[in-house]
């Protein structure tokens, strides 16, 4: 195996990285040995500062430390931008000069490197911690095939937060949501779409008058789509009179419905990060008396996962970069900054790893893992989110 590849010469192209079954000829200990003294650039979502600074500083200096590699953050707000840029890369024939080296993705995002081929894979096999995950739950990212081509990395659930101290009893579901909307208009608001937790709203929507059917995490269907997305619809319309502002405007991000639900301008708020209300009440930004709560029915949740590009520099580093992000030795102090329920299954750990997980600080607002998991519903197909984003314009927002 050659060592890390580099630059022969000003406007010299780079050879194609490896192939993924070249790297399966070796021992992890030698593709550990090919990484050394490479350097990942790795592609991440940057909307939170605390999460930034823990990979510039924690995460940088372990790579460092124990495998002599460079991490160089490549910060985006949106994912999107960096599949756009690979497929501007793809076009430009740079099959050795990526910008990228790994890429947090998921989602519709993953959807579109796999029809593109922009990654480079698979690979998710040649990690030893890929053991550590539930191959059932981490076998679809969107209901698309992950197929090895991406490595399962943290978990999201999607909850709500009320202030006990002024809504005591929270909805069971969208019909008790809908008659207390009746009861309290003005104090409901959504996340406009395409914002990813606005979106998600809406796909519980799609789910719930879908009958959480089988077939939404099996492929597109144009028949179940305009099924429930009719009903959806509908509820949409008819309770728009009911929001805030009376839906002539939609808080646009997170940040912003916390900010209107913490000023006391709507009684609920809505997140991915099951441990989100929790660290508000630590900065004071929300009073002690605020919960979390999901719906009888369940809550959307679903895994991110680790992708290397088709024209990754250093796809070596990346798989170590990846192996070690996965690691429970880097997740169990990670889990503190990063939040969400804990990705692993809890039966691959030792015992004083489980121990560790459980004394994880959660919050006082956060539901512990157990009914979280009880209530864990799988994303739909990622061509539901498109076609919902849209629609929702037409049919809600202009309307």
């Amino acid at each position: 195996m050659a060592a890390p590849m580099a630059l022969a010469g000003c406007g010299r192209a780079l050879s194609p990285p490896p192939a993924p079954g070249t790297l399966a000829d070796l021992t992890w200990p030698e593709i550990e040995a090919v990484a050394r003294g490479s350097a990942v650039r790795f592609a991440m979502w940057s909307g939170d500062e605390a999460r930034n600074r823990f990979f510039r500083e924690t995460v940088r200096a372990t790579l460092a430390r124990e495998f002599s590699i460079q991490l160089e953050l490549v910060p985006t707000a949106d994912v999107a931008d960096i599949v756009n840029q690979l497929l501007n890369e793809k076009s430009a024939g740079k099959a050795g000069q990526g910008s990228v080296d790994l890429v947090w993705i998921n989602g519709e995002n993953f959807r579109t490197t796999r029809q593109a081929g922009l990654l480079w894979g698979p690979f998710a096999h040649l990690l030893p911690n890929r053991q550590l995950y539930d191959e059932a739950l981490c076998a679809r990212d969107f209901g698309t095939p992950v197929d090895g081509m991406e490595a399962p990395w943290l978990k999201a659930q999607f909850v709500m937060a009320h202030d006990t101290a002024r809504t005591p009893t929270p909805p069971a579901g969208f019909p008790e949501l809908r008659a207390w909307m009746e009861s309290h208009p003005g104090r409901f608001a959504y996340i406009a779409p395409p914002d990813f937790t606005g979106s998600v709203f809406l796909r519980h929507l799609l789910l719930d008058f879908g009958n959480y059917a089988p077939g939404f995490t099996q492929g597109f269907s144009e028949a179940l789509y305009q099924e429930a997305s009719l009903a959806t619809f509908a509820w949409l319309r008819a309770v728009k009179p009911l929001l805030w502002r009376k839906g002539d405007t939609y808080p646009a991000s997170p940040q912003e419905l916390n900010r209107l639900f913490a000023n006391r301008e709507v009684d609920f708020t809505m997140n991915y990060s099951p441990m989100f209300a929790s660290r508000a009440i630590e900065r004071g930004e929300f009073p002690d008396t605020v919960r979390t709560f999901v719906f009888d029915s369940g809550t959307i949740g679903n895994y991110s996962f680790l992708a290397i590009p088709f024209n990754a520099n250093n796809p070596a580093a990346a798989v170590v970069v990846a192996n070690h992000l996965m690691a429970p030795e880097h997740l169990l102090p990670a889990m503190r900054v990063l939040g969400g329920p804990y990705p692993h299954r809890l039966d691959a750990l030792t015992p004083a790893q489980r121990e560790s997980v459980a004394a994880l600080p959660r919050g006082v607002a956060t539901l512990p893992d157990t009914i979280l998991a009880s209530r864990f519903l799988p994303e739909p197909d990622a061509a539901y989110l498109s076609r919902l984003e849209k629609d929702w314009r037409a049919e809600v927002l202009l309307r």
